[in-house]
């Protein structure tokens, strides 16, 4: 009998059937559609939260939510042109540490814009976001980091209290989703871009199941867009991930986050910057 396909939150379904049967199927993928694939995507990162171990997600949802909230308020007033909704989520996730100059990050938001540009694109995608982090990076290797942006722990500070930050927050997070999903150009965007990841799913979900850290199910998406951009080596994925897994670290969680994952590549994309 085949060992079961692991899954990255709980290693074991925890993506669920459906979609570990597409992903690992080449024949499937060849002639995915939209009208098949979406709604097992959909599902698999509705189930997201349910996944996780309950401590991941205790972290994730009381602690980490409430910093990606404000992350959101952070960033706002920098934006030049629209970011589609999920590229907006991991950039409010990178600006939320004190590791990082809030400079920089516009400096690093100047460029995603700039290939987003490029490309023809009216709004800034995940997968210009991802790519221009990865391409601003000049190694993947992990440094510890330093206070740099004292701003960042005064706001954080000063938000007032978690809960009705998560309240406010999940209400502006609705009304995001709620105009990305009214946008038929976006919808359109974010269907083609998942369509053409499914290719890279199988190697990330993979690499993510068997690794000792629990990873976030809302996470493989994210490096399954970049691998549509950027060719990335065995030895560079797992340099990559092994910095996620350092800032998780720091923060004493039990699995990586989005926001741990966020944090990992805004830093290195800035250290990238002032690299020789």
């Amino acid at each position: 009998m085949a060992a079961p396909v692991l899954t990255p939150a709980a290693h074991g379904g925890a993506c669920g059937d459906a979609w570990n049967a597409l992903i690992h199927d080449p024949e499937r993928i060849a002639r995915a559609t939209p009208a098949e694939v979406l709604p097992l995507f959909q599902g698999m990162m509705k189930g997201g939260c349910k996944a996780c171990p309950s401590a991941q997600t205790r972290v994730c949802q009381n602690l980490e939510k409430p910093l990606s909230y404000l992350g959101h308020d952070i960033v706002a007033p920098w934006m030049t042109m629209p970011w589609e909704f999920k590229a907006h989520d991991v950039l409010a996730g990178g600006v939320t540490d004190n590791s990082v100059r809030f400079e920089d990050v516009q400096r690093v938001m100047a460029a995603c814009g700039a290939n987003a540009t490029d490309r023809g694109h009216d709004a800034v995608s995940l997968a210009d976001l991802v790519e221009t982090l990865v391409a601003l990076t000049a190694t993947f290797e992990y440094a510890a980091p330093d206070t740099v942006e004292p701003a960042f722990d005064g706001l954080a500070d000063g938000m007032g209290s978690p809960v009705e930050v998560i309240r406010r927050g999940r209400r502006e997070h609705d009304a995001r989703a709620a105009a990305f999903r009214s946008d038929p150009a976006a919808m359109r965007r974010n269907a083609e871009a998942v369509i053409e990841s499914l290719p890279h799913e199988a190697r990330i979900h993979d690499e993510l199941a068997n690794r000792d850290f629990t990873w976030c199910n809302h996470v493989p998406h994210l490096f399954t867009r970049l691998l549509t951009r950027i060719s990335l080596s065995d030895s560079e994925l797992d340099a990559l991930l092994a910095n996620c897994e350092r800032v998780a670290d720091e923060r004493a969680h039990p699995g990586v986050t989005p926001r741990d994952v966020d944090t990992a590549l805004m830093r290195l994309a800035i250290a990238g910057l002032y690299a020789d």
